[in-house]
């Protein structure tokens, strides 16, 4: 009804010129006509009025006051008063459409991501779970999903599809899934089936977790059934067609219960800068509503800020931050965004991580990454060195592609104070073969059959590099002194690692003969030092080791050199705790007196 409504509106509106020209029975003739061709349109299209003018609900008036005015002046066989409806109509709409680019509004646009603030990246996102690692892609899920809706009992795929347009990761009691509702097929199968049977759970996090094709619901509302039960339309005829409706996702509660969740927005300039309101929750069963304005979402509720916004924000930053002639102009210090990725960071919470580059569309290094809380809208910025999510899939496919596999769907962590991209591995068929860890700062890839051979791989990798790891909180660096007990090499791929053990010492310790030239010549019994980074796991990768029964005489200038070099990568200077913030920014005078009395006991240690 709301659509014949909105149908007689615009034919009345739009057949006014005529009924001023003093043509009644044109007038009468224009309504009807538009009225019965425009109320099965918008009945299809669904439009909405949240854009000015009535978005597209306005373009029509002006386009029927453009076809009464040329008729009543092609009758009339001179301009008619009828057509300069159509002269406003237009200069109306390119006003509006004006006022709303660019060149006049760059701050507006500029400012639409909010305050950002430029934080520590080590300082905020602490060290990841490896049981908590998301190693299956979007592309993978799917793959699984459909396998498994294929061998599902009583042939549901013949009538149901699997939604893949609303598949949505989330966090499900502490564990990363993917939810796809199914879906009718077609006309058909709605109207056959009426209700949809439920949904699809994928594990994000273990590749060979059992798929969950969830059968006993009973889903009445859908985007894909029809007529009153559309999803979309119940939502316009129930209060929302002057509001912007978009995202839908698919999300579940923690008692398991699902739920559509769309996100209301509005344009804040002119027909753009979209700005979120809130979301509205349907219940897929029974249609009841609940709209939740921002900040005010439950907690399980994962999707508010959807992440094209998040790129549209990013971008305008970038281009507009300066102005919109340097935009156009001098293009100075101008940035763009990458890919979005969704990730939880170690407070649980969701982020859009995206990657930001220059605007050389041959450019792919990071100028940063943009931490977005998709239930906020708050962002974060943190410089970073190294190549963007496509680098990252580039340089694991140089190394995998001969075993025809392929990198999907890169995440940061961050590992052992390290900036890292996990990336899972997949074969021509979309089957999980392995993990591949990228450092985002040089590009180097170890691979694993898993998370955690890759981890360990990794492990490896940054001992034989002889690179610094960058203390952080949560994995301060510690060094020990102790009698070897036990020593082995271990050869692979044309590379020797050692393996250390200290007696009375519960862990074993890594290192590549390019940490240390004693390292090939321990044997048992002998007294070493070791600094490592205290990750907790049972195995850790050294950063410095030295051989106490194995002197070396170096000279004078060669002591020099080592000594500057520990400076370097310590990167700590015996600064007061003021000075010090500026290099570590966001930490308290304790914590950084802290890193000095570490630094201090390491050099002694040392000496």
């Amino acid at each position: 009804m709301i659509y014949l409504l909105l149908a007689l509106v615009t034919a009345f509106v739009g057949a006014a010129p005529l009924f001023v020209a003093r043509k009644p029975i044109a007038a009468l003739i224009t309504f009807a006509v538009a009225a019965l061709a425009l109320w099965p349109i918008y009945y299809a299209t669904m439009p909405t009025l949240v854009w000015p003018l009535w978005g597209a609900v306005g373009v029509l008036v002006i386009v029927l006051w453009l076809g009464c005015g040329v008729v009543a002046s092609m009758v009339e066989e001179r301009f008619s008063p009828a057509a300069w409806f159509a002269v406003a109509g237009v200069l109306i709409l390119c006003g509006r459409g004006c006022s709303g680019c660019g060149a006049f509004r760059a701050g507006d646009y500029a400012g639409m991501i909010g305050q950002v603030d430029s934080r520590v990246w080590t300082q905020d996102i602490q060290p990841k779970d490896p049981r908590h690692i998301r190693l299956v892609p979007a592309e993978m899920a799917m793959w699984l999903g459909d396998k498994q809706l294929g061998e599902a009992p009583g042939a549901i795929g013949s009538q149901f599809q699997i939604s893949w347009e609303h598949l949505t990761l989330q966090m499900i009691r502490g564990e990363l899934w993917y939810a796809a509702p199914l879906d009718f097929k077609d006309f058909g199968a709605w109207q056959s089936a009426d209700v949809s049977p439920g949904y699809v759970l994928v594990h994000a996090e273990d590749p060979l977790k059992q798929v969950i094709v969830k059968t006993d619901e009973k889903f009445a509302y859908t985007p894909g059934a029809y007529f009153g039960r559309n999803l979309e339309r119940l939502l316009r005829c129930n209060g929302y067609l002057d509001k912007g409706l978009t995202d839908y996702s698919f999300e579940i509660d923690e008692s398991g219960k699902a739920w559509w969740v769309v996100t209301v927005f509005s344009p804040s300039i002119a027909w753009s800068g979209e700005k979120v309101e809130g979301i509205v929750i349907v219940d897929p069963s029974t249609g009841a509503q609940e709209f939740h304005p921002v900040g005010k979402t439950p907690d399980w509720v994962d999707r508010v800020v959807p992440s094209g916004f998040v790129k549209n924000y990013i971008a305008w930053r970038g281009s507009y931050a300066a102005g919109w002639w340097n935009s156009v102009w001098a293009e100075k210090n101008i940035t763009e965004p990458g890919d979005t990725t969704l990730i939880y960071g170690s407070d649980g919470a969701p982020y859009w991580v995206t990657d930001v580059t220059s605007s050389n569309q041959n450019d792919q290094s990071l100028v940063g990454l943009m931490y977005t809380a998709t239930r906020t809208g708050r962002s974060i910025f943190y410089h970073a060195v190294g190549g963007t999510d496509q680098a990252v899939i580039t340089a694991v496919n140089n190394k995998v592609s001969f075993r025809k596999w392929h990198g999907a769907g890169p995440v940061i962590y961050n590992l052992y104070g390290t900036m890292a991209s996990i990336v899972p591995l997949l074969g021509e068929n979309h089957t999980f073969q392995g993990v591949a860890i990228v450092r985002i700062d040089n590009l180097q890839v170890a691979i694993g059959d898993d998370q955690y051979a890759a981890l360990r791989e990794y492990q490896k990798m940054i001992s034989q590099s002889g690179q610094q790891i960058a203390p952080e909180l949560a994995h301060a660096k510690r060094s020990l002194a102790g009698k070897v007990d036990r020593f082995a090499p271990e050869i692979k791929e044309k590379e020797t690692l050692y393996y250390v053990h200290l007696s009375g010492v519960k862990k074993l310790f890594t290192g590549g003969s390019t940490l240390s030239a004693k390292l090939p010549l321990t044997r048992p019994g002998d007294e070493v030092s070791i600094t490592f980074i205290d990750s907790g796991e049972d195995v850790e990768p050294m950063l410095n080791f030295d051989n106490a029964s194995l002197p070396l005489e170096k000279t004078a200038a060669q002591r020099a050199v080592e000594e500057k070099a520990r400076e370097r990568r310590d990167n700590v200077e015996a600064e007061d705790p003021a000075a010090l913030r500026q290099k570590v920014n966001g930490l308290s005078d304790d914590e950084i007196k802290e890193l000095l009395r570490l630094r201090e006991e390491q050099k002694r240690q040392q000496k």
